[in-house]
């Protein structure tokens, strides 16, 4: 029975991965003209902990500590006065211990950037204590470390990257996953073997645990891991080819399956609003979830978790206690419910920061949730007298000071407006309940229930008559375009590598419901031509803008100042004159016009007169210029924007310098502060003006631009942005980059895929986020970014395994996260995780393409 069980299973899986197997022979993905050679991987030597706290009885008694620097033969005395411990294996390298941390010193590496390796810190001495006190070769090529906390088995086995590859895929659905979500989240590791007190998260008895809660931007880091996934599932599948066997299957069905789950996950984030017009949310939560919990446990009560929620009321019971606004009116159908808005900080406070120089105080110039006056008209037709909003209930958002006049309030109607924050300056207002209910919160209409389709992402208590229950779900809305533009590289992805030309009837399904989204989507941003996401406020998102304003406003009056050609952006008074989106506008050009290829290429076939339109729009941002003033044509000649990244950067920074100076042009012999921008200003340097999370983002529209797009007019522009991007990207010698501008440049032999591979080489096992060792005498430290606060940097970017853990959106240079004193009760079985993704996605695309091989 074992062996007919173990082939039906075998007959299910090849049943079901064969739908999907290419119906050509398996082919080299890597273009046959590439000049790149493809980078043969290697098993390497990967570092595995072990941690015993002091005085553990499961430290081996036999291990013969060396207390002294005998072996320490080829450096004089007069530099070693910090070595306490120095121990030479039996392959001739040296371990070293001092009294700042271990080094490993090892002359036969084949990049001499690893020759020698730092290691300090809780990631590799017990509690980050760096003291070393005592080492021991442990034979294999690893060694035992002693400090006062504890002592740490640092082994170094030999493994591929592949095998590396199910280490961060094992811990997915036990510590990331989130009904298919998947970011970094808490954990908790129990060592199950009551014989052994340590921890070694490499136990074949060890239990790892997640509690993962919502994040800002779960849609984004989802969209990340599936991408790895589609790819992951498209490389084994053409590598295993027609006749993979039953394992190879197994491998393959793992992959689909983990692809489907998180594409599934971020489709739900466009539907689960139920407003039925493509709006995508940020991310959601169970009425039942701590994250969701209000004061008392009602509507009218306070939420810690911040942001802007809304609540379901979904039933023929339920009564919208407002009116619809314009933009959420629909005529085909009746609403099903309504959505309100919870008490929270930022729907009491987001009243935002103001768009244009030359805009005033008129709510529509500022990019925060206060609500647009036809909103505010529509809902004043049925609130009664002396409860009309920006009359009698409105929020002071600021104050306009006139010497020996009464000054001039700045008013706003906000999300949620209390009897304690009505007509008085914004602020927080906790006390709210059904006691004390606000005077005013905002609903939107409910249109549509959830699609049955993604029920099985739900525990059984989630779902009612078929249908996930939508009054036990609460969502987040001001959806940034950082969400955006993760779904639609995500859907592109899917639709191209995994289920455009599948005949499998659950893929089938799932690009249904890709090619509605992205269909819906796309005309929500076009809709009224106006570039940009609207949301329950009658008003665009916070960030999900493309509109030519909102880059430009005010170019041509600046562009007249004499300060212009000294890169400060003032108007005629020698004030600020920048638009809020003003350096935003390379990335959001490569986003929307990423959008609008994804668009094209999706909804061709279901709804081809709306893809012919999303082709002109896209046709139009190679169009001639764009719009420096009024009238401004949205999408006409964005990609000049997009070349114009380092420029606007310069701009920025320059002004930013010029405003911190007492309004003049930074120069050697003004300059009154030498902070960040104006060092930088004075060197011409924009790299210390970088927004990291950008680079991420500019990543997911390269993605689909550098993959779709093959004129090579358009093409030649496309790249030529990306080569601004790479000028700091190469620095970082990630291969989320690299491996992507290879294939932006097919013909160089010079991108340094080396540096890439070893990135994914010395990237840690388990993504914990340790706090690291920042004191050390082999670094060369800078000051701080601009964003960067008070935290220097180093001037070259060190190994994935000697800095913090991170996703790909913050500054790899940046010398944050610093270990504090040593802690002997140092908890190593709790603490936060990343998911694998950083590590999935360059590896499985890098295979696919041809870039790297095992």
């Amino acid at each position: 029975m074992m062996k007919k069980q173990g082939k039906l299973i075998a007959g299910v899986l090849a049943a079901s991965v064969l739908f999907t197997l290419p119906v050509m022979p398996a082919y080299a993905a890597k273009d046959p003209a590439a000049g790149y050679s493809t980078v043969q991987l290697e098993p390497v030597q990967m570092k595995e902990m072990t941690y015993y706290k002091a005085g553990s009885s499961s430290i081996p008694a036999t291990i013969q500590w060396v207390t002294d620097t005998n072996a320490l033969e080829f450096l004089p005395l007069s530099v070693i006065g910090d070595v306490t411990s120095v121990v030479k294996d039996a392959d001739g390298v040296y371990w070293i211990g001092t009294k700042n941390g271990l080094q490993r010193v090892n002359f036969k590496e084949k990049d001499a950037k690893d020759i020698v390796q730092y290691m300090a810190g809780p990631r590799y001495l017990y509690g980050g204590d760096d003291l070393v006190t005592g080492l021991a070769s442990d034979g294999a090529g690893g060694v035992w470390v002693r400090t006062a906390s504890g002592v740490t088995h640092i082994a170094m086995p030999k493994r591929t990257l592949y095998d590396k590859s199910f280490t961060y895929e094992k811990l997915i659905t036990p510590v990331n996953d989130r009904r298919g979500m998947i970011t970094g989240t808490p954990f908790t590791f129990t060592e199950t073997n009551p014989g052994f007190d340590a921890v070694d998260y490499n136990s074949s008895t060890g239990v790892f645990k997640g509690t993962p809660k919502t994040d800002d931007n779960d849609g984004l880091w989802t969209s990340m891991y599936a991408i790895g996934e589609i790819f992951r599932y498209k490389a084994l599948q053409e590598q295993y080819g027609a006749s993979p066997s039953p394992e190879q299957l197994q491998e393959i069905a793992d992959a689909k399956k983990s692809a489907t789950r998180a594409t599934k996950a971020v489709l739900l984030l466009d539907y689960v609003s139920g407003r039925g017009n493509g709006f995508p949310a940020r991310s959601y939560m169970l009425t039942s979830e701590a994250h969701a919990q209000t004061t008392g446990n009602s509507i009218y009560g306070f939420q810690s978790q911040n942001g802007f929620w809304f609540q379901h009321f979904v039933g023929p019971d339920a009564v919208n206690p407002n009116g619809i606004i314009p933009s959420m009116k629909r005529t085909d159908k009746a609403p099903i419910g309504y959505a309100m808005v919870r008490v929270t900080e930022d729907a009491m406070k987001k009243k935002g920061d103001t768009l244009f120089p030359s805009g005033g105080t008129d709510v529509m110039n500022y990019n925060g949730l206060g609500l647009s006056h036809e909103a505010i008209a529509e809902l004043n037709k049925t609130r009664p007298e002396g409860q009309k909003l920006g009359e009698d209930i409105k929020t002071i958002v600021g104050v306009i000071e006139n010497e020996g006049q009464e000054d001039e309030m700045i008013s706003q109607v906000l999300p949620v407006i209390t009897a304690a924050t009505n007509n008085v300056l914004v602020k927080v207002d906790k006390t709210t309940g059904v006691d004390n209910k606000p005077l005013f919160q905002l609903t939107v209409p409910v249109y549509e229930q959830i699609p049955a389709f993604f029920n099985d992402l739900f525990p059984d208590t989630a779902i009612l008559d078929g249908h996930i229950d939508m009054n036990q779900i609460v969502y987040k809305a001001d959806t940034s375009s950082d969400e955006v533009i993760g779904h639609y590289a995500l859907f592109y992805a899917a639709y191209k590598y995994f289920i455009g030309n599948s005949n499998d009837p659950e893929l089938e399904q799932l690009k249904d419901y890709v090619e509605e989204a992205t269909h819906r989507m796309t005309e929500l941003i076009l809709k009224d031509e106006h570039y940009y996401i609207e949301d329950a406020t009658g008003k665009s998102t916070q960030w999900s803008k493309w509109f030519g304003k909102y880059f430009n406003d005010n170019r041509a009056v600046m562009e007249q100042q004499e300060q212009w050609k000294f890169h400060v952006g003032v108007d005629g008074a020698g004030n600020d004159a920048l638009s809020y989106g003003y350096e935003d506008a390379p990335l959001n050009a490569l986003e929307v016009m990423a959008a609008l290829k994804a668009a094209n290429f999706i909804t061709a076939a279901k709804f081809p007169a709306d893809a012919a339109k999303y082709e002109a729009a896209y046709n139009m941002a190679f169009d001639g210029e764009y719009s420096k003033g009024e009238p401004y044509v949205n999408g006409k000649g964005y990609i000049g924007m997009a070349n114009e990244y380092i420029e606007r950067r310069l701009v920025r920074q320059a002004t930013n310098a010029y405003n911190d100076n007492d309004n003049k042009v930074v120069n050697r012999d003004n300059v009154t502060e030498y902070n960040t921008n104006a060092n930088a200003t004075l060197h011409n340097d924009w790299t210390q003006y970088i927004n990291y999370s950008d680079e991420e983002l500019a990543w997911f529209a390269l993605f689909i631009l550098v993959t779709h797009e093959q004129e090579p007019g358009k093409r030649q522009q496309i790249v030529s942005a990306f080569d601004q991007w790479f000028e700091n990207e190469k620095r970082e010698e990630n291969p989320f980059y690299t491996f992507l501008y290879q294939l932006a440049h097919p013909e160089r032999t010079d991108i340094d895929l080396q540096a890439a591979v070893r990135y994914l080489y010395r990237l840690p096992e388990f993504q914990v986020t340790f706090p690291v060792q920042n004191n050390r005498q082999d670094v060369f430290y800078i000051e701080p970014g601009d964003r960067d606060k008070d935290r220097k940097q180093s001037n070259y970017v060190l190994a994935p395994d000697e800095r913090r853990t991170m996703k790909n959106n913050g500054n790899p240079f940046s010398a944050d996260e610093q270990a504090g004193a040593p802690n002997p009760n140092y908890n190593y079985n709790g603490g936060t995780m990343e998911a694998g993704s950083v590590f999935t996605l360059p590896y499985w695309m890098g295979r696919y393409f041809g870039i790297i091989k095992e």
